[in-house]
């Protein structure tokens, strides 16, 4: 990657990554910085971060469009943006009452270049990677796993896949790019 600046772990729970500026709201938690990823502006200049790790952080946010323009203001150009959420049609993303947003492959597309509907934000991310995994941690998921044409079948069946890993980039030399705002309360 080859860009300076931070490694922001942002919502890092119990994940507390050496050589990372680890942040989360809970106190309790092992953090080297406590906000509230919900509160935009977040504490930290724009263009720090030359990468910001969100491992199933997102889909619990209130406001998903003003945090990918949070997130888009510390990245540093070329800098990356490295999301781990829950798969849409999985368990995995349904079971959780906490989980207000649901993703599928092509969830983070409305927010980067070359994409027809990616005029809801004034930013633009590159796609860097949208990656289905499947866990293999028990017998049902190894089993599962065995299916043939998953790739094909994940368009009519669930829990074919239990989340998608996105890799974006903050393009180099584009225009500046202002925190979207929040929504206004219902």
């Amino acid at each position: 990657m080859g860009v300076a600046g931070l490694k922001l772990n942002l919502g890092c729970g119990e994940k507390y990554l050496p050589g990372y500026v680890n942040c989360d709201l809970l106190s309790h938690v092992r953090a080297d910085r406590h906000f509230d990823l919900n509160r935009v502006p977040y504490p930290f200049a724009a263009g720090c971060a030359a990468e910001i790790l969100l491992d199933n952080v997102l889909e619990h946010l209130d406001d998903l469009l003003a945090v990918m323009g949070e997130l888009h203001r510390l990245l540093a150009p070329g800098g990356r943006l490295r999301v781990w959420v829950p798969y849409g049609k999985s368990d995995w993303a349904l079971q959780d009452p906490t989980h207000k947003h649901y993703f599928t492959e092509q969830s983070m597309n409305y927010f980067c270049e070359g994409w027809a509907y990616s005029y809801y934000v004034p930013f633009r991310f590159r796609l860097i990677e949208a990656r289905l995994f499947a866990d293999a941690n028990n017998r049902r998921q190894r089993l599962r796993n065995l299916i043939p044409f998953r790739s094909v079948l994940r368009y009519f069946l669930f829990n074919l896949y239990d989340g998608i890993y996105f890799e974006l980039e903050k393009p180099a030399g584009g225009p500046a790019s202002p925190a979207v705002p929040p929504s206004p309360a219902p």
